[in-house]
């Protein structure tokens, strides 16, 4: 029980409320004190003008009447609109009243006063007027009137509220308000902590909800979790095909691998065809070697684990013997690649990154150009960047499949046929080549038919 009570007080909610709670109730009192030392409870005005002739009417009665019995005759003295009569006894101190006054602080007032012209005295609950002295017998007398608040005035309220009351209504109130803020503003957290518990915990599908559509920090950290989870659930499924990918590539050649060796084993006397299923045997190699090599130069590029050599290299040169090497493979189906505007560049990078760059984007463009045609190549050099641009006449891709094709093992057919389809590896090893040396690669569909690879290098390499 100590360490769940002892959990709940260390959470960011139960310290967020504590700290406004204690700034809260610290305002408060530093306030009242301030308002106690700088308070008044009556505001000193000139004689109003209604209750002084009020008052001057009265003081003239009373002097004309001089009645015996004063105390008797200022309680039957008639009154209205609110108003009191008051008479203060100058050599006593007394204070007679035409009723009952409910505010002894009123009385407490003209008692501890004494003033030499008619004034009118503003208090929470009443406005005082006076006074006017008069003889009335053998005794001086100070007349005052008093008009009662209309309205239940809240100074008045307030001060019949008891001390300790009105200390601990803020307190109360800071309390409820200073929860519903530490609970706004902990909430996010909390929604966010689930949220990277559940990820941890292998649900790459979980996200923040609510707390992701704030427009505040809170809300920014909230969508960064969301993307950083977005991106882990991306990256496991990529890492989920490329295991059924590699697995269903390598199952292929594997099994052609062993027929021919079953077969070259029945055929162990006839040279001939031993021969011949000795040749499939080495061309499945072949095939598992480079898959397993494009595998590995992918994995290098991905992790950043390729030791790049970065020496001066003429671009214009390497795409030219880049071309010679992918026309035999065009030969085969009577492709003709040319280039055009090929000027000589001397950049900064990797020759073999930018080769192998270069090589599978040509060689893809080969494999799904058909045959008799043409693959063009241009280059464009501006002063900040090189344009090198490949363009095939094969039949393009859907605009929904072009940002795709960069992807490790994505294929726009589902076709798995490695003669249509390959491993899927090319482009996306030129990729990662092309964003070693900074640079971007993109792909489109030609205005004029098939697609168009185009990458753009910056001039100065790092």
């Amino acid at each position: 029980m100590s360490q769940i009570l002892k959990q709940k007080l260390s959470s960011i909610n139960a310290k967020l409320f504590f700290l406004f709670w204690l700034i809260a109730i610290t305002s408060i009192l530093v306030t009242h004190f301030i308002s106690l030392q700088f308070a008044e409870d009556t505001v000193i005005l000139p004689p109003h003008p209604k209750e002084s002739e009020q008052l001057h009417r009265i003081a003239e009665k009373l002097k004309r009447m001089q009645p015996n019995d004063i105390k008797s005759y200022i309680r039957n003295f008639s009154s209205y609109n609110n108003r009191v009569i008051l008479l203060k006894n100058l050599k006593t101190n007394r204070i007679l009243s035409s009723k009952n006054l409910k505010f002894k602080m009123l009385t407490d007032y003209i008692r501890k006063n004494n003033f030499t012209s008619v004034t009118s005295v503003q208090f929470h609950y009443a406005r005082l007027t006076g006074p006017i002295n008069i003889d009335i017998g053998s005794q001086q007398y100070q007349v005052y009137t008093a008009r009662k608040g209309s309205k239940r005035h809240m100074g008045r309220f307030l001060m019949h509220i008891p001390a300790w009351a009105r200390i601990l209504t803020p307190i109360i109130i800071s309390l409820l308000f200073c929860w519903l803020l530490a609970r706004t503003l902990s909430r996010p957290l909390s929604q966010m902590q689930q949220t990277a518990a559940k990820i941890g915990n292998g649900d790459l599908s979980a996200r923040v909800g609510k707390g992701a559509h704030r427009n505040d920090e809170l809300g920014s950290l909230a969508k960064s979790i969301n993307q950083m989870a977005s991106k882990l659930e991306v990256s496991l499924s990529a890492h989920q095909r490329l295991l059924g990918d590699v697995s269903h590539e390598l199952r292929s050649p594997m099994t052609r691998l062993q027929i021919a060796l079953a077969l070259a084993h029945k055929a162990s006397s006839k040279p001939s065809d031993l021969e011949k299923h000795l040749n499939r045997c080495e061309l499945e190699v072949n095939r598992l070697d480079d898959m397993i090599a494009d595998v590995l130069a992918l994995s290098r590029l991905e992790n950043t684990l390729h030791n790049s050599h970065f020496c001066p290299v003429d671009l214009s040169q390497l795409i030219e013997l880049v071309c010679q090497d992918a026309q035999y493979l065009a030969n085969e189906k009577s492709i003709i690649i040319k280039s055009s505007n090929l000027k000589v560049c001397i950049v900064e990078g990797d020759n073999q990154l930018l080769a192998s760059a270069f090589s599978n984007i040509l060689n893809n463009a080969v494999k799904y150009s058909p045959e008799n045609s043409n693959i063009n190549i241009k280059m464009t050099l501006s002063n900040k960047h090189i344009t090198i641009t490949v363009i095939d006449n094969g039949h393009g891709v859907p605009e929904s499949a072009l940002p795709e094709m960069f992807k490790p093992f994505y294929r726009v057919a589902d076709s798995r046929d490695r003669e249509t389809g390959g491993t899927g590896l090319g482009l996306a090893i030129a990729k990662q080549a092309i964003v070693t040396h900074k640079g971007n690669i993109e792909a489109s569909n030609s205005p004029g038919g098939g697609l168009a690879v185009t990458i753009t290098l910056p001039l100065k390499l790092i």
